[in-house]
């Protein structure tokens, strides 16, 4: 029995420090907030992009998507989509403001607390507006599409809210 104990235990231990010290690790606005369309990709297959077709990013076929326009202006869009982010779990706003124009967010995972970081530009585009979303894990090579799938879901929301 203390074969199972001892060694679930020393796991249990080992999660709750590396949650802890993920938690604690400090968070610089600076060195995440960056604008969408220029940013770098970050070297490992954990981050999505979304912009519209027109902007100037080189893109990467698996890792880039194109922004859907949406026919309402800048200012009604970014309140619509900060509302749908800010709405979403464990979400806070680390830099700038939708109502600027440039925000970046951040989730953190529910079991460890991973961040990822969600920053975002809205534009005037052609037929109505638009925008540029790039999110990124901090930690760790592979993200299992978390940002693709958490991209792709605040843009549906946002479009429903915007019906």
């Amino acid at each position: 029995m203390l074969f199972v104990v001892v060694p679930l235990a020393l796991i249990a231990a080992i999660a709750t420090g590396l949650s802890i010290g993920v938690r604690r690790a400090a968070v610089e606005p600076e060195v995440w907030h960056i604008d969408p369309t220029t940013a770098p990709p970050t070297g490992n297959p954990n981050w999505y992009r979304l912009t519209p077709d027109e902007a100037p990013s080189e893109r990467d076929g698996q890792r880039d998507g194109s922004a859907p326009v949406f026919q309402v202006d800048v200012a009604e869009l970014a309140a619509a989509f900060d509302a749908v982010a800010t709405g979403d779990d464990r979400v806070e706003v680390i830099a700038g403001s939708a109502t600027d124009g440039f925000v970046t967010y951040m989730q953190r995972s529910f079991f460890f607390g991973f961040p990822d970081f969600v920053s975002v530009t809205f534009v005037d585009v052609d037929g109505g507006s638009s925008l540029s979303i790039f999110s990124r894990a901090q930690f760790g090579k592979s993200d299992l599409n978390v940002n693709q799938k958490r991209v792709e879901r605040w843009v549906a929301e946002t479009a429903q809210r915007l019906r």
